[in-house]
């Protein structure tokens, strides 16, 4: 098994895959040419000597040595030539694989030339030879020279192993002709020798090949480690322990902008500026531990102030000796400019550069967590520009932002030094003056004298281009106290007071708590009037209506109330606006005429008492498509005459949508329906609208019934309206009769007048209403209604 294993071997060195390999490996054709250069020279030393020794000593024909000499030098310096010619042109042809070859082939026959004629001086020489000495001094030479050819021509086997064989060829072939003992053991320790030699040549290319794979490794890492050095985006420099630096890559060159006239390598950091670095650096030698720094730092080649998060560690040698430091950076000089812009963008409004809504809350927070300040109350002033929009829709939004720039400015100069003005979004603004009074009194009295002052400055100082723009402010003002901590909730209390002094039309209002509970109570409102079971909720009320002259009863108004789960019972005023505004008016309409047309139907047999009942109609519900389709279903559904229903509208109402309700009035009016104008003489009062309109009932708004005894002017206002409303067809009906002062008042202006009020009755469930009109049937009624106030303390 060994020998098989011995002979593959050996057909591996001679095999032409070995030999190919080599010829187009360029590292071991360098190999080859670097590792002969010292042998070819021990090569030519050795000859001759040999040379000179044989042609002193021997009697060997001094033709054979020199022609002997003369080829082998020829050779050796053919060699020679090689290499140098070789190592000369390998940096331009290395990467030619035809020219590796051509190479390789060259050396191979050169060098087997070389194993010849050196091997050949045994059968030239030794038969002169006869001298034991110089017998072993040519076999010595012959080794040495096959030792010499292992060590230099180990990266290719395959010709080490020739060139051994073809040396030692000759003195084998020598031995073995004597037929001595002796001499044949010598040939077969030479034929071992070769083997050895062949081995070790194979051993030693493995091991080369092995640290050649781990050079590569090993410069693919260092390789790959120096990109990553020069190639990394942070910046980064050795220094010695004298904080030179030594290296640095390619960011820290272009962080320092690679001046031409300013050397890094090399250069001695205790000639910056920045002398905290240099501390910094020095502390890192001197502890031998890493530090962190953040924060600023001055180039001193750029002049220029930059934000730096750097990191210095020490560095060690193989002993553990600290020999310098590596420091990186990260320039966060942008991150922090950009860092501050946003957080100015966060807080400022970038139309007018006033702080934001943002930038109000934390001055509010910082507002009253304050201790320490003498003044105890601070002002808060809310305000909303009035009618900008009408600006924005005529002359642009472009023209808009300039107005409130302007505004901007004018607030601005007008704030007081420690206050500051926000632009809380839109056309609403907030002046915030902190601890400026010591009194609440002193602080209303300065808030209204501040909020005057803005309204009169909008009215005169506002001018974009070439118009001079006359501005007024809704203007809501929170007194801020000690005890109050909620920036969300001080800004929520000047909300509604600004709401309420848009509502009310006035410069200013101050926020008080009522102002909260109510808009409150409206929010949750709201949120009921969407309720399913809302109509469930809902109670309607009869106030009975008389003929004044006659104390006879001859109608009702329909009163609806809402008897709300939590709240109680609330009358129309608490929620029939909301339900306007939600939405859900006609709902409640639809609910109550129902309401109405049920009563009706059941009072049939007393329709001689109960002539009509009268309902409010809202203008939203009368301009509804569906509104007049329904009410027909209803009065058909309950067969009622519809000269028994009396709709009423206000005078507001009728005059704000005449156009868009008349044809759904005269509709109704052609069914028989009445109409009445409610609240008449609060509103415009247009006597050509009564004209126009042909309604049955003119309602005189209570209003006038309350100052008629105190005002003599009312009552001739009172008594021409029932003349004119007589003149054009109405019938009179005077709300709120309380007293009977203000009845025999009316009797006087005007007896044909109807009325109803708590004078008469209050306003009484549908049972109750049956009940009453069943006593008016019966007579039993009390017919005298002229008590006086004091008799009447149930009302």
């Amino acid at each position: 098994m060994k020998w098989k294993r011995i002979k593959q071997k050996i057909r591996e060195l001679f095999s032409c895959k070995e030999e190919q390999r080599n010829a187009q490996d360029p590292f071991i054709v360098e190999m080859l040419f670097r590792q002969s250069v010292g042998t070819l020279r021990f090569l030519l030393l050795a000859s001759s000597v040999v040379a000179v020794v044989l042609f002193v000593e021997s009697d060997i024909p001094t033709y054979i040595i020199v022609g002997w000499i003369g080829i082998l030098f020829l050779v050796v310096l053919s060699r020679i030539r090689l290499q140098k010619n070789f190592f000369k042109t390998v940096v331009d042809h290395g990467k030619d694989p035809g020219w590796i070859e051509a190479q390789y082939r060259r050396f191979f026959i050169l060098a087997l030339l070389t194993a010849i004629f050196s091997g050949v001086s045994i059968p030239l020489f030794i038969p002169y030879l006869h001298s034991s000495y110089y017998v072993f001094g040519m076999f010595v030479f012959i080794v040495g020279i096959a030792a010499g050819a292992i060590a230099s021509l180990f990266p290719s086997p395959a010709l080490a192993t020739l060139y051994t064989f073809f040396l030692t060829f000759p003195l084998v072939v020598f031995l073995l002709e004597k037929n001595e003992i002796g001499a044949t053991v010598d040939a077969l320790g030479i034929l071992l020798l070769i083997v050895m030699l062949a081995t070790i040549a194979q051993t030693t290319r493995k091991f080369m090949q092995r640290t050649r794979a781990q050079k590569r490794t090993i410069d693919r890492k260092e390789e790959e480690l120096r990109a990553l050095f020069e190639q990394t985006p942070i910046p980064v420099f050795y220094f010695d322990r004298h904080l030179h630096i030594k290296k640095f890559n390619q960011a820290f060159k272009e962080f320092f902008g690679d001046p031409e006239d300013f050397e890094l390598r090399d250069f001695d950091i205790h000639k910056i500026q920045d002398k905290k670095m240099v501390a910094l650096l020095e502390s890192v030698i001197e502890r031998e531990e890493e530090i962190e720094y953040d924060g600023p730092y001055h180039s001193s080649y750029q002049n220029q102030e930059f934000r730096v998060l750097a990191k210095i560690v020490p560095l060690y040698n193989d002993e553990k000796q600290i020999i310098g430091g590596i420091a990186s950076f990260l320039d966060k000089t942008l991150e922090i400019e950009s860092i501050k812009y946003l957080e100015k963008l966060a807080a400022h409004d970038p139309l007018t550069e006033l702080g934001n809504r943002r930038s109000l809350i934390q001055s509010l927070r910082q507002l009253v967590s304050a201790t320490g300040k003498e003044a105890k109350f601070s002002l808060l002033y809310y305000m909303d520009l009035n009618q900008f929009k009408p600006i924005n829709d005529t002359l642009g939004h472009n023209f808009g932002d300039r107005v409130l720039q302007e505004v901007s400015k004018l607030l601005r100069s007008m704030a007081p030094e420690e206050g500051n003005v926000f632009r809380y979004g839109g056309d609403e603004f907030v002046i915030l003056h902190p601890h400026c009074c010591q009194t609440e009194e002193d602080a209303r009295k300065m808030g209204v004298s501040f909020a005057r002052e803005i309204n009169r400055r909008l009215r005169h100082e506002i001018f974009v281009d070439q118009y001079h723009l006359s501005m007024h402010a809704s203007i809501g003002i929170i007194v801020i106290t000690d005890e109050m901590k909620e920036p969300d909730e001080i800004i929520r209390h000047a909300d509604i007071a600004m709401y309420q002094a848009k509502t009310h039309k006035s410069d200013y209002t101050f926020y008080n708590f009522d102002m909260d509970r109510r808009r409150k109570k409206s929010f949750f409102l709201r949120q009921s009037l969407n309720s399913p079971q809302l109509t469930e909720q809902l109670e309607l009320y009869y106030q009975p209506i008389y003929a004044m002259e006659c104390n006879q009863l001859v109608g009702a108004e329909a009163l609806v109330r809402w008897k709300h789960p939590e709240l109680g019972r609330l009358m129309p005023k608490e929620f029939i606006s909301l339900a306007v505004e939600c939405g859900e008016i006609g709902r409640i309409g639809d609910w109550v005429r129902e309401q109405v047309c049920r009563t009706l139907e059941r009072t049939k047999s007393k329709a001689d008492l109960i002539r009509f009942i009268s309902t409010n109609v809202d203008a939203h519900e009368l301009g509804n498509k569906n509104f007049t389709r329904r009410l027909q279903q209803q009065i058909i559904h309950h067969g009622i005459d519809p000269s028994r229903i009396v709709l009423e509208i206000t005078e507001n109402s009728l005059v704000d949508n005449f156009n868009l309700l008349q044809s759904n009035i005269s509709f109704l009016k052609e069914m028989g329906i009445r109409w009445a104008i409610d609240d008449f003489g609060v509103g415009y009062s247009s006597l050509s609208y009564l004209q126009r309109l042909s309604f049955s009932i003119l309602k005189i708004d209570r209003s006038f019934i309350a100052s008629l005894l105190d005002d003599p002017h009312t009552a001739f206002l009172v008594a021409h309206i029932g003349q004119i409303a007589t003149h054009l067809g109405y019938k009179i009906i005077a709300e709120g009769i309380e007293t009977e002062a203000q009845l025999r008042k009316l009797l006087e202006i005007y007896p044909e007048m109807m009325c109803q009020g708590f004078f008469f009755e209050k306003p009484m469930d549908e049972s109750h209403f049956l009940e009453l009109l069943e006593r008016e049937r019966q007579g039993i009624k009390d017919r005298n209604r002229f008590r006086s106030d004091s008799e009447r303390t149930n009302i």
